[in-house]
């Protein structure tokens, strides 16, 4: 095993055990996602997962790019548990992926500082952030497509740390799974092909490992492996059965390279309420002691990761720009972990200093969602749409993360079937 590829401040005989730090994020996460999942309908996406998911529409009409299979069926078992509860079921199961990401991060997070409490501090910094908890509350895709990318980031960890042909194959299941789930899956996948041919060249792999991890990649994106087949069977056209696969209705979005959204305004200030923490300074303070804490090949890999999901994110221009944020911050919080560590490290005042800065972006987020309405309507400041929606505050829409207590979707519902009775 290489020096490099060890955290070289954690003892080497010391074995941080991330078994109970799991589960309790898995715990507390769920609770508080739960707690404040919306409990009916929901509007725009959402909404439509859920009409998919309980008509058990698995392909939609936006081209297989977005028809999320895996997802619809994860959908359809919690369809058959009550489809009466079915939309609250579905928010709930958002909450449960974050959750599942958060446990990950958590233990990502513990395994390269040698300290659960800041793997645990780290992900509860993530978990309040405004992008994460609005996800988490109403029914997506993004918070699944999160839970696979931690994973595999987990699974990287050890896979440099000590190679095995088996996680290697664990890793690339976990990304076809992924890819099933959303195309959010293929952005990291060039980095690990490279860092597992880069483990062969240099003996640390079998060279039939690569056969078997894309034996293992095959199997867990079989589902969606095989609509893209069938599709190219039904309509004669592989190339474009190929191109609806990776881009669905939004080759122009997804390519794009210069074209800024016309909503960026609105993008760029939902965006910006995920750091009225420390996140990004403790992130900054961990991206510059990356390859000193992890060693050369593991921080090049994380930086390598990191830098495809934000320059995906920047140049997409769409009206929801903003929740595309999400696997951005993951890799954030993996880089605030090390910055708290090398700030604990320093001396006991920064140690301080480093708790307080926690302390204040956990609590800080809660007083913003809760004031933020308010104060930005005391301003004079308004959010308007073309088209309004009815029953539906868009302030509080958009900036308060919590949807327990947001009906304005249910309400509409409501009164678009009783205006459309009897027929």
């Amino acid at each position: 095993m290489r020096t490099e590829l060890l955290n070289p401040y954690r003892p080497e005989a010391r074995r941080t055990s991330t078994k109970g730090l799991w589960w309790l994020c898995l715990a507390v996460f769920s609770l508080l996602y739960l707690l404040t999942c919306q409990r009916g309908v929901s509007w725009q996406d959402s909404g439509m997962f859920q009409w998919r998911i309980l008509q058990g529409d698995y392909s939609g009409n936006l081209g297989l790019a977005l028809a999320h299979p895996l997802y619809i069926a994860a959908g359809r078992v919690l369809c058959h548990i009550s489809p009466r509860h079915l939309p609250f079921l579905l928010n709930s199961f958002s909450g449960l992926g974050m959750a599942v990401a958060l446990a990950n991060l958590a233990a990502v997070g513990a395994l390269l500082t040698g300290r659960r409490w800041i793997g645990l501090t780290s992900a509860a910094i993530l978990a309040v952030a405004h992008t994460v908890w609005w996800l988490s509350t109403i029914a997506e895709t993004y918070t699944w497509s999160v839970a696979g990318l931690t994973a595999e980031l987990w699974l990287l960890v050890i896979l440099l740390r000590r190679p095995r042909w088996g996680v290697l194959a664990a890793l690339a299941l976990i990304n076809g799974l992924g890819w099933s789930m959303h195309n959010f899956a293929l952005l990291p996948l060039p980095v690990y092909v490279t860092i597992a041919v880069v483990l062969i060249i240099k003996r640390k792999l079998p060279a039939w490992s690569l056969a078997t991890a894309a034996a293992a990649y095959i199997l867990g994106a079989g589902l969606y492996i095989g609509m893209i087949i069938d599709l190219a069977i039904r309509t004669g056209d592989a190339a474009g059965a190929v191109r609806s696969a990776l881009f669905g209705n939004y080759t122009k979005q997804v390519l794009n390279v210069a074209g800024a959204s016309r909503h960026w305004k609105a993008n760029a200030a939902l965006a910006a309420m995920n750091f009225a923490n420390f996140l990004a300074p403790l992130a900054v303070i961990g991206w510059l002691n990356l390859r000193r804490r992890v060693g050369g090949t593991l921080a090049a890999a994380i930086a390598a990761i990191t830098i495809i999901q934000v320059l995906f994110v920047v140049r997409y221009p769409i009206p929801d720009q903003f929740t595309f944020l999400l696997p951005t911050l993951a890799m954030l919080s993996i880089a605030s972990a090390v910055g708290i560590a090398t700030l604990v490290d320093l001396s006991h005042r920064w140690r301080v200093a480093a708790l307080a800065a926690c302390a204040v972006s956990i609590a800080l987020p809660f007083i913003l969602y809760t004031a933020g309405p308010s104060l930005i309507r005391s301003a004079g400041l308004k959010i308007e749409r073309s088209r309004q929606l009815p029953f539906r505050d868009e302030l509080r829409y958009w900036t308060v993360p919590w949807k327990h207590n947001e009906r304005s979707a249910e309400l509409f519902a409501a009164a678009a079937l009783r205006q459309a009775r009897p027929n």
